[in-house]
């Protein structure tokens, strides 16, 4: 891999005192997407909002773009390309769609006209205020929203949780579509891990704040037995 678009080296972080994550590193490259998986609990979503500048870091470095931004502020993350998509998806309610939308939007290749090309259901929902739409819709609002910043890298915190399985279906297709336009790069939180290995190059699985394994999506996903005992849930 040419040199990392996110590249995470030594980083001990948490809130405030507590130490959640130890000796965590990780690289995603340009047009990369990266699972990363593990139990409920082992610091997931911290590795995420530590990404974003929002927790304390106690020790690492993290460089994105070139720059070490460990210190740097989360609005200042968001500006040089980082975007979230919230396990809580954090829609404005009292706004519509298409000014949820405007709030976050910034110049690129992702217009609002190419998020609704992306999610049909947007457009014909865009008058509509955040709290009048389905859980599913907030979900696409959520990522487009991300999109439309125009980031370099998204990452997703859970984005199919607790969705109906023929909204799973049309996420998991767009996802795809993302994946297929190249130049996005993305980390992937996702419970469902077969479904996170199917959609991504590669993988890592945290243990207690600490990275257990790490390699090919593929070598993870044929070996049903290690993917068991590394997530500790059943797998089909």
């Amino acid at each position: 891999m040419t040199e990392a678009l996110l590249d995470v080296r030594g980083l001990h972080a948490g809130y405030g005192e507590t130490v959640i994550l130890e000796d965590v590193g990780m690289q995603v490259g340009n047009g990369e997407a990266l699972a990363l998986l593990g139990r409920n609990g082992v610091g997931k979503t911290t590795l995420l909002t530590t990404l974003l500048g929002l927790n304390t870091v106690h020790q690492g470095t993290v460089r994105f773009s070139g720059r070490d931004i460990t210190r740097l502020p989360s609005h200042q993350r968001a500006r040089l390309g980082l975007g979230l998509v919230p396990q809580e998806r954090e829609i404005f309610r009292s706004l519509t769609v298409e000014e949820n939308l405007q709030v976050g939007a910034a110049p690129g290749p992702w217009t609002l006209s190419r998020v609704y090309e992306l999610f049909p259901r947007l457009q014909e929902r865009k008058g509509n205020l955040g709290h009048q739409i389905s859980g599913g819709e907030q979900q696409m609002l959520a990522i487009g929203r991300a999109l439309i910043g125009n980031p370099k890298i998204v990452l997703f915190d859970e984005p199919f949780e607790g969705l109906a399985p023929v909204i799973v279906d049309g996420l998991v297709d767009a996802f795809r579509r993302l994946r297929s336009d190249g130049g996005l790069s993305i980390v992937l939180v996702e419970q469902h891990a077969e479904l996170a290995l199917e959609l991504t190059e590669r993988a890592i699985v945290l243990d207690r704040g600490r990275i257990v394994w790490e390699g090919a999506s593929p070598t993870l996903s044929g070996d049903p037995a290690r993917l068991s005992s590394l997530i500790g849930l059943e797998v089909a």
